[in-house]
């Protein structure tokens, strides 16, 4: 797969990567393609276990369900990896900007849809790690309605896909997620399970339902947020809205390590609130004009507007890819975010030998100056 794409492209920015619009430009019908681009090299080292070829892995392990998007193609080259993915739209947190907002019901059915994902996630061995609206959004046909689960660059599996053996509790140098969604456990530190997930999905409907968090976007240390999500149970949290969201949240903070969650019961306690949706598959409707949902009657006040953590674009400045013949120890400076490794034990199956056999090898046309193509900063 040939993937034309430049600076005018860039559509997001993170931490450990960037995502562009690909344009392919070896088929006979014109298509474009979310294409992940992050960087795979300390100095000259190319990493063992690159995330990106992770989390290609982990989407074909779980493909074929509605909330997985489809992997196009994966390739790598000695500076940079790419993934090649459809094109999804907006993330689910989006209605609740606009004038006619996010309804009761077509929150339930959101919720309906990530219960759903999850549930199939951990049926396959995999816990997600990084929970969050901004992980969930809508697919870019409109008529569809449906939503998929994205970035699954930090998951990994929870138990032998052979045996069943579920892994240990233990303890981690550092908490992996987004801290305002982590679980407490996450929080102290400890690995996760599919309690974590859980516990993360709790933290992401009651953003959507409250248009906020009370401990989201302060400029604190995580242990800090940590404290202040421990004086928030689920009554007070969803204070003013129906029972079943603020013990959602209870639930998911009680579950054991090794336990299962019971996905069906709260789906069917949330339809419970939306008897109108009807159906074994709840679908968002933007036609629905029913009562919306984007308040809180927190005691303490509002949590700010603003998401400190969507992480602003960066300099479109930054490295070519390019090593300098025959030097060892060349690193440019540059505005990509470090590598980042997968540990071997997080590995789903052989990860080299299934992109190899089951995907395209993406490569990125070079592009003049003049089209913006990115370059070095020395």
């Amino acid at each position: 797969m040939l993937v034309k794409m430049g600076r005018k492209d860039l559509m997001a920015s993170g931490g450990y990567g960037r995502v562009y619009k690909g344009h392919v430009m070896n088929e006979d019908e014109s298509r474009v393609v979310a294409v992940k681009k992050a960087r795979i090299t300390r100095r000259v080292a190319v990493l063992k276990n690159p995330m990106l070829r992770h989390e290609a892995c982990a989407m074909l392990a779980l493909r074929g369900h509605p909330s997985i998007p489809e992997v196009c193609a994966y390739g790598r080259s000695q500076i940079f990896e790419y993934l090649a993915l459809e094109m999804l739209g907006e993330t689910i947190d989006t209605p609740l900007a606009f004038e006619e907002g996010l309804t009761m019901r077509n929150l339930i059915a959101l919720v309906c849809q990530m219960l759903d994902a999850l549930a199939h996630v951990h049926s396959h061995h995999i816990i997600h790690c990084d929970i969050k609206p901004d992980n969930f959004l809508f697919d870019l046909n409109p008529a569809v309605r449906q939503i998929k689960l994205i970035d699954f660059g930090i998951a990994r599996v929870y138990r032998n896909p052979a045996t069943l053996e579920h892994v240990q509790e233990t303890t981690m140098p550092r908490h992996i997620g987004t801290r305002t969604y982590i679980s407490l456990n996450v929080h102290d530190h400890h690995n996760p399970s599919r309690r974590d997930d859980m516990e993360s999905l709790a933290y992401s409907i009651v953003d959507l339902l409250c248009d906020g968090l009370p401990w989201a976007y302060l400029e604190v240390q995580s242990r800090d947020v940590s404290a202040i999500k421990q004086t928030w149970d689920g009554s007070a949290l969803c204070a003013g809205h129906p029972a079943v969201f603020g013990a959602f949240v209870d639930y998911a903070r009680a579950l054991a390590f090794q336990e299962t969650p019971d996905y069906a019961t709260w789906r069917r306690q949330f339809l419970a609130v939306a008897p109108s949706i009807g159906g074994d598959r709840p679908l968002y409707d933007e036609s629905d004009r029913g009562p919306t949902v984007g308040s809180h009657r927190w005691e303490n006040g509002p949590a700010s507007p603003i998401n400190a953590f969507r992480t602003a674009l960066v300099s479109q400045e930054s490295e070519r890819e390019y090593v300098t013949p025959g030097t060892r120890a060349w690193l440019p400076y540059s505005t990509w975010g470090q590598p980042s490794s997968v540990a071997d034990e997080d590995l789903i199956g052989d990860e080299q030998r299934t992109v190899r056999e089951h995907l395209e090898r993406i490569e990125e046309v070079p592009l003049d100056d003049g089209e913006g193509f990115e370059k070095m900063v020395e």
